[in-house]
This record gives C-alpha cells, sequence and structure tokens, in this order.
C-alpha cells in the first residue's frame, strides 16, 4: 500500500505592502503599471553597482484582469570591467566578460492583488524590505509619472496600541495620505474624505505638548484617527513614556511592520494569499 504524501504547509512570515494610485483607483490602473513595469524592466540602482530588474513574472486568471500577478525580482552587481586586477602579475587585468553577466544574484518573490493594491512578500526574501520598497517606489516612478503612486507597508497594529496606550504622550508627528476604499469609519473616515476632497496628496501633521503637560489621546479623536490611517496610508513618529517607571523613548511606524503568518496548503499558494488579502482590505472582506 502506497504511503498518503503529507501535504507541505505554507511557512513563515510575510509583509505587505500597501500601492496607492491618487488617481484612477480602480483595478485596472494598477493591472497596467504592474504590466509596464514587467515590459519596460526599468534597471534600479540601489547602491554602488547594486542593482534590481525583473527575472520574470506569472498572471495568475484571466490576463486582461488577473486575480494575481506574481512578481520575480533579482538584485545583482554590475561588474566593472575596469576593476579587475590579475594579484600574480601585479597589473589590472581585462577577462572577456560578457557585459550581460553580472554576479551575486539574489532573487524574491512579490504576490500582487490588483483589487486591493497590495503585495505581500515573504520576510525571509533574499532582498530586504527596505530594498524592495526603493524598487517599487523608484521603479514605478521610471515608468510614469513623478509621485503618481504611494508605497506604503502595512504598519503592526501593536506599534500603533503602544503609541495609544502610552502612560505619557509628548510629541505626535505623522504623515497621512487619504485611503484608497480601503474599510474605515468614524473620524478617520471624516479625516481621510476630507484630505481627498481637499486635493492633498499628503498631510503633515505636529502635535507637541507644553512645558510640564502631555497630549491626550481620546478614542475617535485626531490622534486615534491619525493612527487608523497611519496603518495603511502613512508614517508616525511619536516620543512617549510607556509606563509610569520606564524612560522616554521615540517610536516610529516605520521601523513596525506588519507581519502576517499564513496558514494552508502550499498547492494553494496563491489562493491563501489572495484570499488573506481580501479578508483584510477588501470590501466587506469580498
Amino acid at each position: 500500500m502506497d504511503k498518503k504524501v503529507k501535504e507541505q504547509k505554507i511557512r513563515g512570515s510575510w509583509y505587505t505592502i500597501n500601492i496607492k494610485a491618487y488617481t484612477e483607483q480602480v483595478p485596472e490602473k494598477y493591472i497596467t503599471a504592474i504590466k509596464k513595469l514587467i515590459i519596460d524592466d526599468p534597471l534600479v540602482k540601489i547602491r554602488g553597482n547594486r542593482h534590481i530588474s525583473v527575472e520574470g513574472h506569472d498572471i495568475i486568471g484571466d490576463k486582461e484582469s488577473p486575480k494575481m500577478i506574481l512578481l520575480r525580482l533579482c538584485a545583482y552587481d554590475i561588474m566593472d570591467p575596469d576593476a579587475f586586477y590579475d594579484i600574480k602579475q601585479k597589473k589590472q587585468a581585462f577577462p572577456n566578460i560578457s557585459p550581460d553577466i553580472v554576479s551575486n544574484k539574489k532573487s524574491c518573490e512579490l504576490y500582487f492583488v490588483p483589487e486591493v493594491h497590495r503585495f505581500m512578500v515573504q520576510k525571509s526574501s533574499k532582498m530586504s524590505l527596505r530594498t524592495i520598497l526603493h524598487y517599487l517606489i523608484s521603479g514605478l516612478e521610471m515608468i510614469g509619472d513623478e509621485g503618481e503612486f504611494d508605497v506604503r507597508t502595512e504598519t503592526s497594529p501593536g506599534c500603533l496600541e503602544i503609541i495609544g496606550s502610552a502612560y505619557k504622550l509628548y510629541s505626535f508627528e505623522a504623515t497621512l495620505s487619504y485611503s484608497n476604499s480601503d474599510p474605515s469609519e468614524g473620524f478617520a473616515k471624516f479625516f481621510g474624505d476630507r484630505m481627498r476632497d481637499a486635493g492633498a496628496e499628503t498631510v503633515n501633521l505636529k502635535m507637541r505638548s507644553g512645558k510640564g503637560r502631555v497630549l491626550k489621546f481620546i478614542e475617535d479623536g485626531i490622534i486615534d484617527a491619525a493612527l487608523k490611517i497611519v496603518k495603511s496610508n502613512g508614517e508616525a513618529k511619536a516620543r512617549i513614556k510607556r509606563t509610569e517607571d520606564s524612560a522616554q523613548e521615540t517610536i516610529e511606524t516605520k521601523d513596525y511592520p506588519e507581519i502576517v503568518h499564513l496558514e494552508g496548503e502550499e498547492s494553494k499558494r496563491f489562493s491563501v494569499i489572495r484570499k488573506n488579502l481580501i479578508a483584510r482590505f477588501g470590501k466587506n472582506g469580498e
């Protein structure tokens, strides 16, 4: 009797990246942008001779209206032909190497769901989250108009809770942009809608307490609303004291990306990722 093969499970932790268009906020806009990124394949410089480009892609579902786009990126060093040195001969060397040959290649996979305009990428990816963000920001600017898209990681709810529940809040700064139809309510929705109505792509908020005083965190108040917007659409920095006995510290949301743990069968990876994103960011989870 043949032994039943145990189904491999999806493992590891994942980051979520929000790509938001400032105009024409429909799935077709994002599909067109990602396809253009694939076709144009801009060479994005990281530092020195280190660059990133597209290694490949897969379209899941209908080609015109895909349910998901799998984008494969690769980072590598472009070799400088004048930088080779023969240590035995003690002189510059000129090896016959094709300019298409690169070194120190590392790859990663990004899973994009157009209807919620989000990517997911494994935390264990060989490319850092900062490097991936740099590629997406620079690449989208290179294929279109500068400032056409806002690219942000989802912020950890735990980080926002630290700020909101701090024993003392001395200062609070935030850079906010309006939501792209993400679920919201209360003052956060009102604030985001007013940003959109005003035509402001970003709003900078800065609050400081007076000498000997602290800021007040009020449920559904301005700081609470800003933190809810920051979750997907901005960054914040706060000077706080977590408890009565703790020292003052500065918390920056950019240092606390949200980490998601997926559950499901490896053979159904596309479906598991899509369902997770739709449940979190789709309208009514649909």
